[in-house]
């Protein structure tokens, strides 16, 4: 478990005690080390004022040589200031001392302060003593006489008579420390308090927002700092719960949207897992609500690294078709289901009966045209017109009944294409010739202009000449005066085809129908022409099974462009 982190509070006051601490601790050292230097110093300095006092004297009893003199001096100087006080000569040797037999003490020549007294100068030493077993300072002064140092007076004194008064103050002022620190601490205890406070409140704010009270805010402080964090939390927290609650709305929406969509929707994660499946789903593929095995078919589907935008599956007999779309920002996948086992019944049912109707008419009018030329050989009169017109429109009929054969067999794929290297040059010699005599006797140019006469193109070769005959014939019949051009050019992998007339032109509002079945601009004219309505729809199956385009661009009373792209061989 980790470790519980400090409070802001805390922190702060901690490391204000522990500064407060580290300066008390400081300073106490501070003055007791000065004031202990200043306690010796002054004692050293009066040591060396009271052994300059003695030198006269001392000097005086030393030049008439009577140590008892000289001891008696010692004594009453010593106890009349309250110092130890030791008389050596030039050699080293006591000559009186105030507290010791100078019998029984050693040579004093090696000691620092007598050393320096001996060179003519005032010296001063603190120490142990070996002889009193305690801490002495010592001073030492020469005794001068003709000009000569003859002895050394020195004074000491114990140091821990000072210690005893320095350690009266320094308890004082240690004392004083003590309170100035407390009074600190109390003092970065309130400061302490008045920073971390606003921030907790802070703190406490987003906490409330964490457990899901989206409504709280935080309260004005007595900082700018404060303030201005508090307003831009507040701000941030208002938008944030704007931009929840639109959240909100707009996920309810899309549920609703969902539950109310006939089409099953699944959504599944870019590692290929099951985000959400709507009701229409469920129940398409016959799923409780708290299933989520799917069916082979579809996880199949859904497994497929790289599925088809749009198709179909079988699944229980029923023919479901789906299409995908993917998400971006994330890489998820939506797919969309929709039952269409009745939709492709009902075109399979439509197509057998086009194709069975148009098998069983094609018997009786080739009997009708047959008999009706029979009787036109003999018929005159009124009788001649009459035959006349059951003829054109049995063959009508006739050209009727072959369309929709050909346009069955394209969209159901029956008459599979047999692609082959087709040189376009080729199928123009062969389409064209047919209808240069139409063309003569309407005055129209048929002309074909090609940029190459080697462009092959990868096709069935009849199905090819189905769509040139088909727009040539559109071409001819709807242009009464002018030309019919027919050109040919290559753009990257694609051999580009152009049929282009200056006949009447096709009305805009026309041209998005244009490839419908049955759907003609002009019906009149269109019957007049013997137009079944079919050829362009044949035209339009036969070049997208061939994975080319076509277009249509025109202007009323100028003419047509027909469009149409092969791939090359």
């Amino acid at each position: 478990m980790p470790r519980r982190a400090p409070s802001l509070f805390r922190s702060i006051l901690t490391g204000y005690a522990w500064i407060v601490v580290l300066l008390a601790t400081g300073i106490s050292i501070l003055v007791n080390t000065s004031f202990r230097s200043a306690f010796r110093e002054r004692a050293l300095e009066d040591l060396t004022r009271s052994a300059c006092a003695l030198v006269p004297a001392v000097r005086t009893t030393v030049s008439d040589s009577t140590d008892f003199a000289l001891d008696s001096l010692v004594s009453e100087a010593a106890f009349l200031m309250g110092t130890r006080i030791t008389v050596i000569d030039r050699n080293g040797l006591v000559l009186a001392d105030s507290e010791k037999d100078p019998e029984l003490m050693e040579n004093h020549r090696t000691r620092v302060e007598v050393m320096t007294a001996l060179n003519g100068a005032s010296g001063q030493s603190v120490r142990f003593s070996r002889t009193l077993g305690r801490d002495m300072l010592y001073t030492a002064v020469p005794v001068v006489c003709d000009d000569s140092v003859t002895a050394v007076v020195r004074t000491s004194m114990f140091f821990d008579s000072y210690s005893a008064a320095l350690g009266s103050i320094v308890n004082r002022i240690l004392l004083v420390v003590l309170v100035v620190m407390m009074a600190a601490v109390f003092t970065g205890w309130l400061i302490s308090r008045r920073i971390a406070r606003p921030m907790s409140d802070l703190a406490d704010v987003a906490d409330r927002v964490r457990k899901g009270e989206l409504g709280a805010r935080a309260a004005p402080g007595h900082t700018r700092e404060h303030n201005s964090l508090a307003f831009s939390l507040n701000e941030t927290l208002a938008k944030n719960q704007q931009l929840i609650s639109e959240l909100t709305r707009s996920n309810n929406r899309s549920s609703a949207i969902l539950k109310s969509m006939i089409e099953g929707v699944a959504v599944i994660s870019s590692d290929r897992s099951v985000l959400l499946l709507n009701d229409s789903f469920r129940e398409l593929f016959s799923r409780q609500n708290t299933e989520t095995v799917l069916p082979s078919e579809v996880a199949d589907l859904f497994s497929d690294t790289e599925p088809a935008s749009a198709g179909t599956i079988e699944y229980s007999g029923r023919i479901i078709a789906y299409s995908r779309a993917e998400v971006e920002s994330s890489g998820d996948l939506v797919f969309s289901f929709r039952d269409v086992t009745g939709e492709v019944r009902l075109s399979q049912m439509k197509k057998s009966f086009v194709t069975n109707v148009s098998h069983e008419l094609r018997t009786p009018l080739t009997a009708i045209k047959g008999y009706a030329e029979t009787l036109k050989d003999d018929a005159e009169g009124d009788d001649a017109g009459y035959l006349e017109i059951i003829l054109r429109n049995t063959n009508r009929l006739i050209a009727l009944v072959k369309d929709i054969q050909i346009l069955s067999e394209v969209e159901s794929g029956s008459g599979s294409l047999k692609k082959e290297k087709v040189f376009v040059a080729e199928v123009l010699e062969t389409v064209v010739p047919l209808f240069r005599q139409r063309a003569k006797n309407k005055h129209i140019a048929l002309n074909v202009v090609a940029e190459t006469e080697t462009l092959a193109v990868s096709a069935d070769r009849y199905r090819i000449e189905q769509v040139f005959v088909n727009l040539i014939d559109n071409a001819l019949k709807y242009t009464q005066s002018g030309s019919v051009e027919i050109n040919i050019s290559r753009q990257n992998d694609f051999a580009v085809f152009t049929v282009s007339d200056t006949g009447c032109g096709i009305p805009p509002e026309a041209i998005p129908r244009l490839f419908e079945r049955f759907f003609v601009v002009n019906r009149s004219r269109s019957r007049k022409l013997g137009g079944t309505g079919l050829g362009l729809a044949i035209t339009k199956h036969i070049i997208e099974a061939h994975r080319g385009t076509v277009s249509v661009s025109s202007t009323p009373g100028e003419g047509s462009v027909f469009r149409f792209t092969l791939p090359l061989a």
